[in-house]
C-alpha cells in the first residue's frame, strides 16, 4: 500500500507547499548521526577487508575512509536541505 507522503509514514510532508521550513525532530538528528557513523565505519571496514585480501595495507583503508567521509557529508547535506 502506497502512502501519500512517499511511503515513509511521516505525514508532515517536509516543507512542500507551506512556505516555511519544517523543524527537525530528534528522530531526524538520530537518522543523520546514525547514517554518518554507518557510512564512515562501513566504508572503512570494506577498505580494511580489501587491504587484508589484496595485501595493499594501508592504502585501501584510507580510500575506504575517504569514501565514507565524503558519503557522510553528502548524506548530511541532503538531510539538512529538507529543513531550509
Amino acid at each position: 500500500m502506497d502512502l501519500p507522503d512517499g511511503g515513509h509514514g511521516d505525514s508532515s510532508g517536509g516543507n512542500q507547499g507551506s512556505g516555511t521550513p519544517r523543524t527537525p525532530t530528534l528522530g531526524d538528528f538520530f537518522w543523520v548521526g546514525t547514517g554518518c557513523a554507518v557510512s564512515v565505519v562501513g566504508a572503512g571496514a570494506v577498505g580494511y577487508g580489501l587491504d587484508a585480501w589484496l595485501h595493499t595495507t594501508p592504502w585501501l583503508s584510507f580510500v575506504g575512509l575517504a569514501f565514507g567521509i565524503v558519503s557522510a557529508v553528502l548524506l548530511c547535506v541532503a538531510q539538512l536541505r529538507k529543513f531550509t
